[in-house]
C-alpha cells in the first residue's frame, strides 16, 4: 500500500512541475518579438540558435504549449544577446529542443 501511495505522489508531482515555468526572459528581451515565416519577408538573418528545456519531468512529458513557450523565451533571450530584434521558429520541438532564427527586422525598430 505504501508504494501505490509514494507511486501516486510521485505521478502527482510530476504532473503539476509539468506545468510549470522555470525560464524567466530577460528584460532586455521584452521588445524582442515571436514572428511567424509570413512575417519575416523584410528580415534580414542573423544566426540560428536552438533552445532546450525539459521535455519530462521524471517520467511525464511536460505540456507542449508550456515548452513552446518557455524554448522562445530562451531563443528572445539569445536575441538580446546577438542584436536581433524577432525570432522565428525554424524547426518542430523535438525532445525539448527547437531551432530558431535569430532576425533583425528593421521595419519594427
Amino acid at each position: 500500500m505504501k508504494t501505490i501511495k509514494t507511486m501516486t505522489v510521485a505521478a502527482m508531482s510530476a504532473l503539476v512541475l509539468g506545468g510549470c515555468s522555470w525560464v524567466d526572459l530577460d528584460p532586455k528581451a521584452e521588445d524582442i518579438l515571436l514572428l511567424k515565416p509570413f512575417q519575416t519577408k523584410q528580415c534580414e538573418q542573423i544566426r540560428r540558435t536552438t533552445s532546450q528545456v525539459l521535455d519530462k519531468v521524471w517520467f511525464v512529458n511536460r505540456n507542449q504549449e508550456k515548452m513552446a513557450e518557455e524554448l522562445a523565451t530562451l531563443a528572445r533571450n539569445t536575441a538580446v544577446e546577438l542584436g536581433g530584434n524577432a525570432v522565428v521558429p525554424d524547426s518542430e520541438i523535438s525532445e525539448g529542443k527547437q531551432t530558431f532564427i535569430i532576425l533583425n527586422c528593421p521595419h519594427l525598430r
